[in-house]
């Protein structure tokens, strides 16, 4: 394991570029399991800690799931430490989601909850949703790691007023108000205003923020924030089980039913140029297929337990 040249992330300055919080510790874990522990890499390891309160969140978050593999009760410590790591690294640069799969609070398939926080706000989260709650006495900061949210923010009743922030992937959506929903897809990241303002921005350009208006929404994408637009109406359906459109194409509304169904739902390209006005229920993925098959003049096949086929009449 190399010495760390640069501190404020990880060990690997190659690894840091793109790695989160949780990939960060997992290197840093690994990087301290072996006999040949520099007194540089312990230096930057405590430096590393102490630069935000989530990063030994992240740590202790790591270490407590590998010890907590039964097979080291029968491998010498440090070799179950550093196949385990190496195992985790190898994930991380294939993409793998450990930083979901160690999130504070984790939704399944088809699972809509509200979670009361500890300042009195709420954040409700979609179905296959994760996020990680990081209060402490700078921020109220939710790190949105898959899915979406809504954010119902009371003011902080600490002496210093604390920024509510959502962060995702590609920026952040800070408070200035009460409601406003937070998504992040695999290419992008969406806030929809409901009610008061929302300062967003950008990792890459954190100090060029734009101020959503209620009934307003951005996109950032590539670390651009893209033009603001109008947000839907029912950009918060969701969070009643319900999913509402009004003239949007069906890839959307095919994607967005994905989230509460296991198994593949695909289309050829002619069902994907039809557009769909009205309510699906997310609670019963059946009915809601039904409903488009009726609506639509579309065709819905069952292959096996997991692909769903949707066709137009030849």
């Amino acid at each position: 394991m190399p010495e760390a040249t640069d501190p404020n992330i990880s060990p690997s300055s190659k690894f840091c570029e793109f790695s989160k919080l949780s990939e960060q510790a997992a290197e840093w874990a690994v990087c301290l399991s072996g006999n040949q522990v520099t007194s540089k890499q312990r230096t930057d390891f405590e430096t590393w800690l102490a630069q935000d309160p989530r990063h030994r969140e992240a740590y202790e978050q790591v270490d407590a799931l590998w010890n907590s593999v039964t097979i080291r009760k029968h491998w010498p410590h440090t070799g179950v430490k550093t196949l385990i790591g190496i195992l985790v690294l190898i994930g991380c640069f294939y993409g793998f989601p450990f930083s979901q799969w160690l999130a504070d609070v984790r939704t399944g398939t088809g699972e809509i909850r509200r979670i009361t926080l500890a300042d009195g706000s709420h954040i409700t989260l979609d179905s296959g949703s994760a996020v990680d709650i990081a209060y402490d006495p700078r921020q109220r900061r939710i790190i949105l790691h898959r899915g979406r949210l809504l954010a119902e923010v009371e003011p902080d009743s600490s002496r210093t007023q604390r920024p509510f922030i959502v962060e995702t992937r590609d920026g952040t959506a800070q408070a200035l108000g009460t409601r406003y929903t937070v998504e992040q897809t695999d290419h992008d990241s969406i806030v929809n205003v409901l009610e008061s303002q929302v300062a967003v921005a950008t990792h890459i350009h954190p100090h060029q923020s734009v101020t959503l208006q209620a009934g307003q929404s951005v996109r950032m994408d590539d670390g651009q924030l893209q033009q603001p637009e109008a947000a839907s109406p029912f950009a918060a359906s969701w969070t009643q089980a319900r999913l509402i459109y009004q003239d949007v194409p069906l890839t959307l509304v095919i994607d967005d039913l994905s989230r509460y169904r296991n198994g593949f739902l695909k289309m050829n390209k002619q069902a994907a140029q039809l557009r769909f006005t009205g309510v699906l229920p997310t609670d019963d993925p059946a009915a809601a297929l039904s409903i488009l098959e009726n609506a639509l003049p579309i065709h819905i096949k069952q292959y096996g337990g997991w692909l769903t086929w949707i066709d137009t009449p030849t």
